[in-house]
């Protein structure tokens, strides 16, 4: 009798434990979802993606960073768009995310190759084209060239000038030589100039130049010692006149 006593009170309690086990499970499944877990993973609080397109990297950051979103900057090259602008974002604008979220974000980084113009002066109009496309550059415009020259269908200025670096595909202005005029000019001293200051006077007469001999070592401007034809001559327009410096007298 003491004995089924004893194993009935066990029992009893033993079922009271249980109860009281699921009772606290209970209570703990109920805290964790509906208080515990809601505040850790911020449960129905969302942001707005801002618009970042056509801003700077440091402008979507700041928006980013206001809107408590992270962000990951993601480069890529489009030549035809300004460069350090942001072209693109993931997610899209206007969405609805949990704060902290990461927002990948694409910047330009532009046309960043850059190229050498070649010398395509005195070179054949189609050679000319031919080499600036070989040097990675668009042909720009091409058009007859006021002053004339000798030697026609030749190049006789380019913009960009010859050495100047420029980014890849930069077009290249082009101006070509009809040939010489109809118009009779003096040539005029330009002995005792210097080579840029003769070709400018020469210019002004409508006539060309090329510099012979010599080219300073210390980088001085050469000074115009003899020329050809001599002053007085008369020429046609366009006319090229050789100029030949006074030797170095170091």
């Amino acid at each position: 009798m003491l004995r089924r006593l004893l194993i009935h009170i066990r029992n009893r309690y033993l079922l009271w434990g249980i109860a009281l086990l699921l009772v606290v499970g209970t209570l703990l499944y109920l805290a964790v979802s509906f208080w515990l877990l809601p505040a850790y993973t911020q449960h129905g609080v969302a942001v707005t993606v801002p618009d970042l397109r056509g801003g700077t990297a440091e402008e979507a950051l700041a928006s980013l960073d206001r809107q408590q979103l992270a962000a990951e900057f993601i480069q890529l090259r489009k030549p035809n768009l300004p460069k350090g602008v942001v072209i693109d974002q993931s997610p899209t604008p206007e969405s609805r995310v949990k704060p902290g979220r990461r927002i990948y974000v694409t910047v330009n980084s532009g046309d960043t190759t850059t190229v050498v113009v070649p010398n395509i002066e005195a070179l054949p109009v189609r050679e000319a084209q031919n080499q600036l496309m070989t040097n990675g550059l668009l042909v720009g415009l091409v058009q007859p060239d006021s002053i004339p020259s000798a030697h026609a269908n030749t190049i006789t200025r380019q913009d960009p000038e010859a050495g100047s670096r420029v980014a890849a595909r930069t077009p290249v202005n082009l101006w070509f030589s009809t040939g010489l005029g109809d118009r009779i000019v003096t040539v005029p001293d330009v002995t005792g100039m210097t080579a840029r200051q003769a070709t400018v006077r020469l210019l002004e007469d409508r006539l060309r130049s090329v510099v012979l001999d010599h080219i300073a070592a210390d980088g001085a401007e050469p000074v115009i010692d003899k020329q050809s034809p001599p002053p007085g001559t008369q020429v046609r327009e366009g006319f090229e006149v050789r100029l030949h410096v006074a030797p170095d007298t170091e």
